[in-house]
């Protein structure tokens, strides 16, 4: 007789061992339950950043950019990719990626002061030293809650959001920008602006504003969804956010004796980090804000490192 079991029978059969099972098999006590992780003091570190320094305060010059834990990834025309990062990026996943990056060298994240940033918290509280730019909006009439907010919460360095910026020079309202820097720097902390277009960024060189750093999009062109002929918004199709002219941002840059940051360096993920690390320190960038999984932090670290220990620069350091 053939031994062969056809997939009915097989199915047959699995269904009647499952049922018997709780009959013949001793019901095994439970496990404990595992000690919460993240609970215990973090980690020493294991290696570290070259730094630089904005204000008095040295911060590392690979920082950690937030987009990618509060699920804000510009995703282009794939609507489910924001989505994706908030369900992988769970607490415990925010607290490892917080912990490899301080561990390896980064001291400084940038997140939203609006997002709760209850991970950082936590981070804070295992002993965590990692330093925390706050972005910052206007209240709905105009106010300035969230920069309180930003430092209520411990935020070290508080800079006004691009968009923003752009919408009040594209208002001609520059003055609101000084005064909201103003706020912050009475408090005792580092006060910064934001800009996607280079416009905001001359407009608040041009108004003198006593702002501490400034930061600004920076990347090439070599990228599929890059701006293409006609194109001259700073904000693009397909959920895109782009450098619009690099090469008349370093050129401008060069000029500008503050700490720069530069952000969107990999074009929402588009050119690789080894190629978008370079172009922004060799063009004049202080400082590199990259968003990062887990599975990236060591990997931009030793790239951060490499490219900082080979540079070709024209730009004086400022920091």
């Amino acid at each position: 007789m053939s031994t062969r079991m056809h997939r009915r029978g097989f199915v047959k059969a699995a269904v009647l061992a499952s049922a018997a099972a709780p009959f013949g098999v001793q019901a095994q006590p439970a496990a404990a339950s595992p000690a919460p992780p993240f609970s215990g003091p973090l980690p020493a570190s294991v290696e570290s950043l070259p730094m630089g320094k904005i204000g008095s305060v040295a911060f590392s010059r690979l920082i950690l950019g937030g987009n990618l834990i509060s699920g804000y990834a510009h995703s282009r025309d794939l609507p489910y990719v924001a989505q994706l990062s908030k369900r992988y990026n769970s607490e415990a996943k925010v607290l490892e990626t917080l912990e490899l990056a301080e561990t390896h060298g980064i001291n400084a994240m940038n997140s939203f002061v609006m997002d709760g940033n209850k991970e950082l918290q936590l981070h804070w509280k295992r002993g965590g030293k990692m330093r925390w730019f706050a972005q910052v909006r206007l209240d709905p009439e105009g106010g300035f809650t969230q920069v309180k907010k930003a430092i209520d919460l411990g935020a070290c360095a508080v800079h006004l959001t691009g968009d923003v910026a752009d919408a009040l020079v594209k208002q001609g309202d520059v003055d609101k920008i000084g005064k909201l820097v103003e706020t912050i720097k009475s408090q005792k902390v580092i006060a910064g602006v934001a800009g996607h277009g280079l416009d905001s960024i001359r407009a608040c060189v041009k108004a003198n504003l006593d702002v501490d750093f400034y930061q600004k999009t920076l990347h090439t062109h070599d990228y599929h969804t890059a701006p293409k002929a006609g194109e001259t918004g700073d904000l693009g199709r397909y959920d895109n956010s782009w450098c619009k002219d690099p090469e008349e941002v370093v050129d401008f840059m060069y000029g500008v004796k503050k700490p720069f940051i530069a952000f969107k360096v990999m074009a929402a993920g588009a050119i690789p980090p080894q190629r978008a690390f370079r172009y922004a320190f060799e063009n004049g960038a202080d400082f590199v804000l990259a968003g990062m999984f887990d599975w990236q932090v060591l990997e931009d670290v030793k790239i951060a490192r490499e490219v900082l220990g080979s540079l070709k620069r024209n730009r004086p350091w400022y920091s």
